[in-house]
């Protein structure tokens, strides 16, 4: 193999035009499977982030549901507590009215 030369800056600009090919293709090739390699890594976590988003989200859809179910039956308590309340006030104010003596 060629000893690599030094990059000349053949322009004003900063910008190499000559590299030596046979190390350039080299580094080129491992530097494209190095890539490869994080492309394929972000894929994954990218796959697995979306999996885990989806479960997610269908665990708060399965919260909201129970949140909406046990708010009715909440509601439907309250109202039987009231009712409840209502009917021992009203058995209590009868038997305040009675005459024991």
């Amino acid at each position: 193999m060629k000893s690599p030369t030094p990059l000349e800056n053949l322009d004003a600009h900063g910008v190499y035009r000559e590299a030596v090919l046979e190390e350039s293709a080299h580094m080129s090739l491992e530097t494209l499977k190095v890539l490869e390699g994080r492309v394929d890594d972000v894929l994954g976590r990218h796959a697995a982030v979306c999996a885990q988003r989806d479960r997610l989200q269908e665990q708060l859809e399965q919260a909201r549901a129970r949140i909406a179910e046990l708010s009715t039956q909440l509601e439907t308590y309250e109202k039987e507590r009231a009712q409840v309340r209502a009917r021992v006030e009203s058995m209590l104010g009868r038997l305040e009215g009675l005459d024991l003596s």
